[in-house]
């Protein structure tokens, strides 16, 4: 039986009204599949970084990506890590985004999202009546796992890039309370049943399936706030990954409004 695992990361996107869209997303992969995938991965490192040797061990992470190609952002280079600093050329970002485009597009993998439309929710619920937006995401995400974990007769993990432990330990938290109480369609014991454990892992692991899942939250918050995407061939191989929740879309990407 296929097992497989989960690898959230988040963000929130600004548009140019200054509405806020917080996105919970990430890549479903098969544990079975996840060293050919990262092995994609690092052949796309050597390709960036021109064979250097350890190149591997580089870490790719979006914002760090963004910051270095950002023309103001020329003289503090040294605010992010060296390896970066290459991507102050606009070819080597295009570069990358391209093959990253062609990764999500021929790995068997999965793409999955929640995005919570802030301004929206805050003018329908009031900002300081509405439930946390972790706490909002993460309970839609894990339902359309669990979902995708039934339709599939299999069962899964989650991997969550680790932050502070009082973080850490919000979101275990909340994870153990829907295996307690269960969600809004499935009881407790089906939650029980399809997710397994919830490992945080730090980013200086370099864990292939975090770093691909770091480049989907704010590709799909550009798309829900129709802002021009980073990359479009990338934005649209992201979208076109999503789970279709057999035949129901509502399962690969929610936007909540």
């Amino acid at each position: 039986m296929a097992e497989y695992t989960l690898y959230i990361d988040e963000s929130e996107t600004f548009n140019n009204t200054g509405n806020k869209y917080f996105v919970m997303s990430g890549v479903i992969i098969r544990d079975s599949d996840y060293v050919e995938i990262e092995n994609k991965l690092n052949q796309i490192k050597k390709k960036i970084w021109n064979n250097a040797q350890g190149c591997e061990k580089n870490i790719l992470h979006e914002k760090d990506v963004n910051f270095a190609n950002f023309r103001l952002n020329s003289k503090r280079l040294s605010d992010v890590p060296a390896c970066y600093h290459i991507f102050w050329d606009k070819r080597k970002v295009l570069l990358l985004y391209n093959e990253l485009s062609k990764l999500f597009k021929d790995a068997p993998l999965y793409t999955i999202g929640v995005c919570q439309d802030k301004s929206v929710l805050f003018a329908r619920y009031g900002e300081n009546n509405l439930n946390n937006q972790l706490t909002i995401a993460i309970q839609l995400l894990i339902e359309h796992y669990c979902q995708f974990l039934i339709m599939n007769r299999t069962t899964g993990a989650i991997c969550y890039e680790a932050m502070q432990p009082e973080q850490n330990a919000k979101i275990q938290q909340r994870i153990y309370e829907l295996k307690a109480l269960g969600t809004m369609y499935y009881s407790s014991g089906t939650i029980q049943n399809y997710l397994r454990d919830i490992y945080f892992v730090p980013k200086s692991e370099n864990m292939a399936g975090l770093q691909l899942a770091d480049f989907v939250p704010n590709t799909l918050g550009r798309y829900a706030a129709m802002m021009k995407p980073k990359n479009r061939e990338f934005s649209r191989s992201v979208r076109d990954k999503l789970y279709d929740g057999n035949g129901d879309k509502r399962f690969g990407f929610k936007i909540l409004a």
